[in-house]
């Protein structure tokens, strides 16, 4: 194992690259009573298209969360009930870039339901009758979904924004994409996607790294994995403009719920270059419409925003956007975020302070055994090193900021409003 230390936050981890090609990483915290484990590949909701060998491959909306769903039946025994006799908390989610599976206990030695996540994730054990079965359980999952209003209404932004991202789809797909799925695409997406090479494993904990490594290096000897390549993601987004200017739609809710969204081009260098225009997006913003801005409280007391109102950046490799959402008047909304980047109001001061903030909630992070190792596989998953981010962080100027932000298009604009009335 390669022992890395980061001075910054006096952190230390091991890792090391199995000969299968899995990645492990390993976090030695003698003083924590708990351990968590965590799973994953890179692998999610926006790779419907794949390019593998040279072939194209395309694929139903949802089929990678309904891996992850079908991955926690085995014939025998539910995945839950094993873990949770062995007294672990176990879950799994899936996003647009990646499916985890993970788990935490304050049992002193976790071979067993370490063994156990890595052998449940790496067999896939499915017939015809337990794919049907499942179609049903997800598309009421997602009929749920569709009944909350912040969800329904992200939804139907992605679908203002983009005309051939995946990103218009759910996470979990739709009926029609789910009744689609059939055994052989499961386990098609599962042999491309779920070879070790593409996957990481993440341990946090009191216990010994040469322990928990030999408990994995003897885990995965065990097993045949044929030689693979990594199949690449096959989605571009085709247009620069927005699909839908503007947007409404009825739910029962009590107050109308809006966002102002921004379609911006994923022109990124690398993976670095992304985090470093998100991080100085996201100051730049927090500058004008938090609490830093002296015009904030007047708002509220105005009742021209309320505790719902915020921003969202979000910039990847194959997408970037920038939501705000308000439950005031649809029309105050696009004319507040307007008027007030007009202003200057970014300072140096403003800039040491916000930095400071997240700066100090990363070492917070800490704390929370489950978000830091959760947080630290999505990053490393997607090409980001957690302790980089900071480091970028630390070193952005206010020129950056500025810089950043006058580079970035606003003209692709949509607006989405949820109306009270009707039915959901």
């Amino acid at each position: 194992m390669k022992k890395v230390c980061n001075p910054y936050y006096d952190e230390t981890y091991y890792t090391e690259t199995l000969v299968n090609g899995l990645r492990v990483i390993i976090f030695h915290k003698p003083e924590y009573v708990s351990t968590m484990a965590a799973f994953g590949t890179s692998y999610g909701a926006l790779d419907i298209a794949e390019k593998f060998k040279g072939k194209d491959y395309v694929f139903d909306p949802g089929v990678a969360h309904f891996l992850e769903h079908k991955l926690f039946e085995t014939e025998d025994k539910d995945i839950f009930s094993r873990f949770s006799a062995m007294s672990c908390n176990v879950n799994a989610f899936t996003s647009y870039n990646e499916t985890v599976y993970h788990f935490s206990t304050t049992s002193k030695d976790i071979r067993e339901p370490l063994e156990l996540l890595l052998d449940f994730v790496q067999d896939l054990s499915i017939t015809e009758e337990s794919v049907e079965r499942e179609k049903g359980i997800i598309i009421q999952e997602l009929a749920m979904y569709h009944e909350e209003a912040d969800s329904r209404l992200l939804d139907e932004t992605y679908k203002s924004l983009y005309y051939d991202l995946p990103l218009i789809h759910d996470i979990g797909g739709d009926e029609k994409s789910v009744r689609n799925i059939t055994k052989e695409e499961l386990e098609l997406c599962y042999k491309l996607n779920y070879h070790p090479a593409n996957m990481a494993l993440v341990i946090i904990g009191p216990l010994d790294p040469e322990y928990l490594i030999a408990i994995v290096r003897e885990n995965q000897a065990k097993k045949d994995f044929e030689e693979e390549e990594r199949p690449l993601r096959n989605c571009r987004e085709t247009k620069t403009e927005v699909r839908r200017k503007e947007y409404s739609f009825n739910m029962d809710i009590r107050k109308a719920k809006h966002v102002y969204a921004i379609k911006l081009k994923p022109d990124f260098r690398d993976h670095r270059d992304c985090s470093y225009q998100e991080w100085c997006e996201n100051i730049y913003l927090k500058a004008y419409f938090s609490p830093l801005n002296p015009s904030y409280q007047k708002w509220l007391d105005e009742g021209i925003i309320n505790d719902y109102f915020g921003y969202e950046v979000d910039f990847d490799m194959e997408y970037a956007n920038i939501l705000f959402y308000s439950e005031s008047n649809k029309d105050d909304l696009k004319k507040l975020i307007d008027e007030e980047l007009k202003k200057d109001l970014i300072s140096e001061d403003i800039l040491r302070q916000i930095k400071r903030r997240y700066i100090g909630g990363s070492f917070r992070t800490f704390n929370d055994i489950s978000s830091f190792g959760i947080g630290y596989i999505r990053d490393y998953l997607n090409g980001y090193d957690f302790f980089d981010n900071i480091s970028i962080l630390s070193e952005i100027t206010l020129d950056d900021l500025k810089k950043v932000h006058k580079s970035l298009d606003w003209s692709n604009q949509a607006l989405i409003h949820i109306i009270p009335g009707g039915k959901r």
